[in-house]
């Protein structure tokens, strides 16, 4: 007579042992994870926050109001005038130039130390994120007037600050904000496709401002910018 195999039940502490491990193992997953997003989150530039720069063209003369925004060629002799191209380097060294590229921009001379800096770039950084920014435009930022003795590495802030755009470093003496008109902090200049000064700000703006000069260089002209 044929025996037959009684079918076997699982052993409990077998199913405790694999439900276990399936834990573990996901607890594993989970810890590389957030180990290689710390890492990640780690390799903040380290370049020193000065640079060499070249300046090709003729300097920008000085902002002419203490704060606000310039729109005015008859009240600020830079509307109209050509950007003079900027060279310089990253905080990873690597080359980056403010030129006439065909593309419209927004430059902003930011120093580490300043407490409107501290609030206006991350304003600018969330509307990039938002994707508020014209299509075709690039948003440069300009460390500049570094002081070290005011702590706060400029690398490290605007890696923290999680700025997208290209960056450049001003040398010692601050050439490049000099060469842009600059007279306080924050200071901005909106330049269109051809390379030309629309319009300039100083001191912190307001994200619907931040806007309305971006939308303004994007399209060249107040004219043309009030009309879209």
């Amino acid at each position: 007579m044929a025996t037959t195999k009684s079918p076997q039940l699982d052993n409990p502490s077998d199913s405790g042992k694999g439900f276990m491990l399936l834990i573990v193992g996901l607890l594993v997953i989970g810890l590389a994870g957030v180990a290689f997003f710390v890492t990640s989150r780690e390799t903040a530039p380290t370049g020193d926050a000065q640079a060499p720069v070249e300046i090709d063209g003729e300097a920008v003369p000085a902002f002419p109001l203490n704060s606000g925004v310039s729109t005015d060629p008859t009240a600020d002799p830079a509307i109209g005038m050509t950007f003079p191209t900027m060279s310089g380097t990253d905080f990873n060294d690597q080359a980056t130039a403010i030129e006439n590229d065909g593309r419209p921009k927004a430059v902003y001379f930011l120093a580490h130390w300043c407490p409107h800096c501290g609030r206006e770039l991350p304003q600018v950084v969330g509307l990039m994120q938002d994707g508020a920014v014209p299509e075709g435009m690039d948003i440069y930022a300009v460390n500049t007037d570094y002081r070290p003795e005011s702590g706060n590495p400029p690398s490290r802030w605007f890696y923290n600050e999680e700025f997208e755009g290209p960056i450049i470093r001003d040398a010692e003496g601050s050439p490049l904000f000099s060469a842009a008109g600059g007279r306080g902090f924050p200071y901005a200049v909106f330049l269109d496709a051809d390379n030309q000064v629309i319009a300039r700000s100083s001191g912190e703006l307001d994200p619907a401002t931040t806007q309305a000069m971006w939308s303004l260089a994007a399209n060249g002209s107040l004219v043309e910018a009030e009309a879209g």
